[in-house]
Order: C-alpha cells, then sequence, then structure tokens
C-alpha cells in the first residue's frame, strides 16, 4: 500500500532523485543483508575464527563491501582511470583493448561502459580466478567457439592468434557492437545468432548440429552462458567423443551444483579437467568459478 501510494503521489523524476542520493544503496544493503552481516561478523571476528580461504574473502568482503571477486587485487582496478571513446561515425562508444577497438552497445552510457570494462579486465587478471586461461597462447592455430559472448573481449584478446572464431550471442544490442568490434577480421569471425544448449530448433542449436559440416580438430570451448553450461555440453556429446585434441574453459558458478555436475560430465568422456583457484562471490554465497582442460606440459 505504501509503496502504491509513494508511486502514485510522488513524481518519478523525484522518486529517480531519492534513489540516487540514498534509497538505491539502502535497498542493496537489504537485498544482501544475509551476505552483508555474515562479511561484518567474519571480519569483525577474524582474530578468533579459523583461517580459512573463505574466512578472509569474506573478511575482505566485510571490510570492503559486497564484491563478486573478493580479492585485494580488485582495488587497483576501483582506482584504474579508464578512457572511453566515442565512434561519431557509428554513434557508439568503444574503449581501446589492448590496442583494438572493443565497441558496446549503443543503450550503454559512458559510465556503463566504464564499469562494464572494468569488472571484464578484473575478471581476466592472472590472480583472478575467473580468468580463462592463463596464457592466450594456448589457443593459437585454434577455431574458438565463444560461448556466450557478449562483448566478445576474449575473443578480441585472441584475435590474431586463432584460425577462426564462432561467436555465438543472441542480442541483437550485441551483435551490433559486435560486427563494429570484429569488422577488421571479418574474414575470420563468423557471429551466430542462437543459444547454445541441447536441442535444435528456431532459436537453439547443439554443438554437435553447429559442427556437422565443419572439421572438429584443435576445438577450444568457451562457456559461459548463464547457467545453460550442462546443456550446452550435453547437446556436444558426438564433440566431445570424437574430437580428442579438444580444449575448454567453462564457467561453474551459475547454478549451485555446477561445479559437481560439469566435471562428472567431462569425467563421462575421459577429459582431464582442472579448476581455477578461488572462488566468485555469486548468489549469496562463495562458488568455484572455471573448469579447464588439463593439459600435460603446456600452460593452462
Amino acid at each position: 500500500m505504501l509503496v502504491k501510494l509513494y508511486r502514485k503521489y510522488i513524481s518519478k523524476e523525484v522518486r529517480d532523485k531519492i534513489y540516487k542520493a540514498f534509497l538505491g544503496q539502502v535497498l542493496s544493503f537489504l537485498r544482501s543483508l544475509e551476505g552483508n552481516l555474515k562479511s561484518k561478523f567474519i571480519y569483525l571476528f577474524r582474530n578468533i575464527l579459523p583461517d580459512t580461504k573463505k574466512n578472509r574473502l569474506y573478511a575482505f568482503m566485510g571490510k570492503y563491501g559486497l564484491n563478486a571477486l573478493p580479492y585485494p587485487f580488485i582495488l587497483e582496478y576501483n582506482a584504474m582511470h579508464i578512457d572511453c571513446l566515442f565512434d561519431e561515425q557509428l554513434n557508439i562508444h568503444y574503449i581501446i583493448h589492448s590496442g583494438k577497438k572493443l565497441y558496446f552497445p549503443k543503450s550503454y552510457k559512458k559510465e556503463q561502459v566504464i564499469e562494464n570494462y572494468r569488472s571484464l579486465i578484473s575478471e581476466q587478471d592472472f590472480r583472478s580466478p575467473h580468468q580463462y586461461v592463463k596464457d592466450l597462447n594456448r589457443l593459437k592455430r585454434k577455431t574458438l567457439l565463444d560461448i556466450g559472448a557478449a562483448e566478445a573481449i576474449f575473443s578480441l584478446s585472441v584475435i590474431e592468434l586463432v584460425k577462426h572464431v564462432y561467436i555465438f550471442e543472441c542480442e541483437e544490442f550485441w551483435v551490433e557492437a559486435l560486427t563494429a568490434t570484429f569488422a577488421p577480421w571479418k574474414d575470420k569471425v563468423t557471429i551466430v545468432q542462437k543459444y547454445v544448449g541441447d536441442t535444435n530448433d528456431e532459436h537453439t542449436i547443439t554443438i554437435d548440429r553447429f559442427l556437422e559440416d565443419k572439421e572438429k580438430s584443435n576445438l577450444f570451448l568457451k562457456m559461459d552462458i548463464e547457467g545453460y553450461e550442462q546443456a550446452a555440453l550435453k547437446g556436444a556429446s558426438d564433440t566431445l567423443k570424437e574430437a580428442h585434441d579438444i580444449d575448454f574453459s567453462i564457467c561453474t558458478y551459475h547454478k549451485k551444483n555446477d561445479a559437481i555436475e560439469i566435471a562428472k560430465i567431462l569425467r563421462s568422456y575421459n577429459l582431464e579437467y582442472e579448476r581455477t583457484d578461488g572462488y566468485l562471490y555469486f548468489a549469496k554465497e562463495l562458488r568455484r568459478v572455471i573448469i579447464r582442460r588439463k593439459l600435460n606440459n603446456s600452460v593452462s
């Protein structure tokens, strides 16, 4: 009742100012109350609690606030200056990433682009458990399937190393940005506007179906698809059986049991794997982040 009256008698312009001034922070704190209280408690009593990895991460958040990457290196990125440029011809913002233009959707304001990019590069820091690979040279001459690409910063980082990139992204606003980003390499980049899963229909395709008429050797599967990683792997059964040199980096934190279930799937194909060291704070808990192909006598 109070919410209805608030919205009825207070204009949206005033509500927005109130939200930006303090209400947004209050609501954010309340929505994350359990995590905030736990972090504060562990931080205050850290000297008498067990010195475990998770307790150290919670103590960090107790001091600095909840963060997906609760590690000291994240403070370096919070203070980092990032230049956001504007392409007047395309009417779109971009960032120079490793000497290349990384475009963002037209709907993104400058501040949003900067914060998004800050998050992206911190995730791929060598100290981050979300780093897809330790050494980008691992992708030399490989065919990359970037499944769940969004802005495709990973593909852009390895574009000069790989043989070809298939970027899977359905959202039209991202496709426009992707087309701009990869215009200089359009001969070696294919944007696929389909979801990847365990069925084939108008909007979804399996990896097996997609690769039916393509070479299956020297593949690299990067999966970051908001909880659909298990379905994507189930739809890649033939590929996982046949492509013995397949390499991969798969997110395991979107669903509570992903870390366990995805490992089971990989073991069923006798694929050796390793996990990145550390945790991501996601869905009000610390979860294991990435599972990668374990390579002998090679970089990971």
